[in-house]
């Protein structure tokens, strides 16, 4: 199949997906495929077993048109994230569905073994696997590990090549910030012209991702989010606060390094909202952060302060991720 009829099918599974059903006309007008070209496409899908017909939609006069949905088990993918102690996984169908998951502890500190093991059972249990994605909570620029101070098995690795030679499978290798504020964002289906900070305080240290404009920020190097190194006071930086403050209950001193993050983030970027993870703070505590940011930020500027669903929103972005590539790897 040449390049060109390669995209148009993509765009087509794209709007299929994105949209849970449509009718040729409306794929027509949001890919911007002439009518004609979308049904041959249809009937390619269809022929494949990708796409089946749906009934008609209701009717507004005259004729009424077929409605077409994705085959949401035509094909699987596999996301998973990586953490000092176990890998999490989930199976997923080819609209984002998790279908299975489970765990895998790390022996030892050897986190690619363990990443080796899940993807190896995984692809023999389901061998119709099409594209993998994966977290890990370090600075990844191309697939490539160029920041992983608690994950030594995987420091300046190119882990995307080293996934696809294993899986023989596409892969994509997501900064764990970055997969959950994107993951936020489709969840909460946000404005394209919303910008948001997702911050995660959690077991490897402070990190950060961020959406301007609905765009994923990542930064010249892949470094964009490593909030542990803001020097926000004279003798320590954030993450040295927070590392001598995280005892429950957070006491002033951890509220005040807070509110300097936010006041940093509202200042810079002036962010709608910035949502800390559930793992971390629960909401009482954000109007303390909010009391020790306004002592920095006049009040009319404050972004929202919301708290998110970690676990969900990483495996949501994870999941979108993998999807795009299913799209694309079929």
């Amino acid at each position: 199949m040449n390049q060109t009829i390669t995209n148009l099918t993509v765009a087509v599974r794209r709007q299929l997906v994105l949209s849970g059903h449509s009718t040729i006309a409306a794929i027509s007008e949001a890919t911007r495929l002439s009518f004609p070209t979308v049904k041959k496409q249809l009937e390619q899908l269809m022929e494949a077993g990708e796409v089946f017909e749906q009934g008609f939609e209701d009717s507004r006069g005259g004729r009424p048109a077929k409605r077409y949905i994705y085959n949401e088990r035509f094909t699987h993918g596999l996301t998973l994230y990586v953490e000092k102690s176990v890998v999490r996984y989930r199976v997923i169908d080819s609209i984002g569905t998790t279908i299975d998951d489970g765990t895998q502890e790390i022996l030892n500190g050897d986190h690619l073994g363990a990443l080796g093991s899940v993807l190896d059972r995984q692809l023999d249990r389901t061998p119709d696997m099409s594209a993998i994605s994966i977290g890990v909570a370090a600075a990844v620029a191309d697939g490539t590990v160029i920041f992983a101070p608690d994950y030594p098995t995987f420091a300046h690795l190119d882990l995307k090549s080293w996934v696809e030679s294993r899986s023989n499978r596409l892969a994509v290798i997501e900064n764990d910030m970055n997969a959950a504020v994107y993951g936020y964002g489709h969840t909460h289906e946000l404005a394209g012209d919303q910008s948001i900070v997702y911050i995660y305080l959690g077991k490897n240290g402070p990190g950060a991702g961020i959406l301007i404009n609905g765009q994923l920020i990542r930064g010249k190097t892949g470094f964009s989010g490593e909030i542990s190194f803001l020097p926000l006071y004279d003798d320590s930086t954030f993450h040295n606060r927070m590392e001598s403050e995280r005892a429950a209950p957070l006491s002033d001193s951890a509220f005040d390094a807070l509110g300097r993050l936010v006041a940093t983030f509202t200042a810079t970027l002036n962010p709608n909202a910035i949502i800390f993870s559930d793992v971390d703070l629960v909401d009482p505590e954000l109007e303390a952060i909010r009391h020790a940011c306004q002592r920095h930020i006049p009040v009319a500027h404050m972004p929202d302060l919301l708290i998110g669903n970690w676990e969900e929103d990483y495996f949501a972005g994870l999941a979108r991720r993998c999807v795009g590539l299913m799209l694309e790897s079929i």
